[in-house]
């Protein structure tokens, strides 16, 4: 395989338990409730309800101590029965999927009478609960699978195959036709992952893996000084560039080049970074940073859609990124840059970004900064653009990843104004490179579109 080197200089039973001194056990059942509390405040019990994808929005004001006691109660009935004397309502929406629609509560609102306007959402998600397969060392969300159905299960049946392994229905990824199921606290994923495998009209489960930030690395030393912000510029190219990393931080210096965010974790939420690493790479993607030994002038700045799929603790999930992937192709990305993998590697994740690839979207990835030669996905899967880094002297980095998926080789280091988990300064990592590919790659569509992903690999690698 040729190598190319850029450088231009170079819902069934789930049980929450509340975490709090007094205990409450709440289940939902499709569309059927079952509650035990004693003396539990109100918006403890809701916020339970969140994890299975409900979203909560409450007067802040409205918190009583709830006692009740009931069993397999419909679900409009019995939260009817706690929230007294408050007005409240519930909004359904209709999961679509292989099997067909299947109805899920969505949000429940809670308000006193006439005060609507006061209501706000209750919590906000910080964080996946990521758990680790013992025998191969894979990360996934605790208690949830990924299910792809065989042609021509029905409703009743999917239904009846929740009902037997214990799993609601949470959402959906109709793209590549599959559904996200939760099960109850404490589940045996892997376990569940194999029994579910084996019933005749299930075509594939995963757990809902989950893959790691990677820590870019700190430079001791700065052989120059980083970019001055101060005076923003504005795109050049007309190629927009999805970021999908840790966010984005306000007054980060490239708002201009904003064509849309998002949130995945928390949707109705501005656009953030408590790490620092999106917009890093959001900064380097634009074109704003350029790493080290590059020329200034070289290269344009581009449009991006910055894009939050990791938690506050660097984390990210194969349905959260799924979901991304609609979001960018939605606004027009034409390249979509991930820095971050695992040795994990996912048929769905692969089936997902197949599907990103027959959009046209071209896909970049970080090799990894561990010098191992062992594939790292996304980077090594067929549809996408595995990127290695080169040092400033243009020779590969010594801690770059290596092997026969790295399609790519491009500058790995840069002195950012923004750091990670810490100070701004000079960082190095395939992380930089990867966010650089695809600056070079839509700088290079800005002036030839109709180009294939080979057709630009191939104009690269005579640079």
């Amino acid at each position: 395989m040729k190598r190319i080197f850029l450088c231009s200089i170079i819902p069934l039973l789930v049980l929450l338990s509340v975490a709090s001194a007094i205990a409450s056990d709440v289940r939902i059942q499709g569309d059927r409730l079952t509650l035990h509390a004693d003396q539990v405040p109100l918006q403890s019990i809701l916020q339970r309800l969140t994890d299975l994808g409900i979203k909560i929005r409450i007067d802040p004001q409205i918190n009583p101590k709830i006692t009740a006691s009931f069993e397999d109660r419909d679900i409009r009935q019995g939260l009817g029965s706690i929230l007294k004397p408050f007005d409240h309502v519930l909004i359904w929406k209709s999961i679509q999927g292989p099997a067909g629609p299947i109805p899920k509560l969505a949000e429940i609102q809670v308000f006193k009478p006439g005060k609507k306007e006061r209501i706000k959402p209750l919590g906000k998600r910080t964080g996946f609960a990521i758990a680790r397969d013992p025998k191969d060392g894979s990360l996934f969300v605790k208690n949830e699978i990924l299910l792809g159905l065989q042609p021509g299960m029905t409703v009743s049946e999917f239904k009846a195959l929740l009902r037997h392994f214990g799993g609601t229905v949470m959402d959906s990824y109709t793209a590549v036709g599959l559904y996200k199921i939760r099960f109850p606290e404490g589940s045996d994923v892997p376990s569940l992952v194999d029994q579910i495998t084996r019933h005749p009209k299930v075509a594939k489960a995963e757990p809902n893996y989950a893959y790691p930030i990677p820590a870019p690395l700190k430079q001791t030393a700065a052989s120059e000084s980083g970019p001055d912000l101060s005076n923003p510029a504005t795109p050049t190219g007309s190629i927009p560039i999805a970021v999908l990393d840790t966010g984005l931080s306000p007054n980060s210096g490239v708002e201009d080049f904003v064509l849309a965010s998002f949130d995945a974790l928390n949707p109705d939420e501005s656009i953030s970074d408590s790490l620092g690493h999106g917009t890093q790479m959001a900064l380097i993607a634009a074109g704003v940073v350029k790493p080290s030994g590059v020329r200034s002038e070289s290269d344009s700045q581009n449009p991006i859609i910055p894009i939050r799929v990791m938690d506050d603790n660097g984390f990210t999930s194969n349905f959260t990124i799924m979901g991304s992937i609609d979001f960018a192709l939605k606004h027009g990305a034409r390249v979509m840059s991930l820095s971050w993998g695992s040795e994990t590697r996912s048929d769905f994740l692969e089936t997902a970004l197949n599907y990103a690839h027959s959009q046209g979207l071209i896909v970049v990835a970080s090799a990894g900064n561990e010098p191992t030669g062992k594939p790292v996905y996304p980077a090594a899967f067929p549809s996408v653009v595995g990127v290695g880094a080169l040092a400033p002297d243009g020779k590969s980095w010594e801690n770059s990843n290596y092997g026969d998926f790295v399609t790519l080789y491009a500058p790995g280091f840069a002195h950012l104004p923004v750091g990670y988990k810490g100070d701004p300064g000079p960082y190095a990592g395939t992380s930089i490179s990867a966010a650089y590919a695809a600056n070079v790659i839509a700088d290079y569509l800005s002036e030839h579109p109709e180009a294939t992903t080979q057709e630009v690999l191939e104009a690269l690698s005579r640079r």
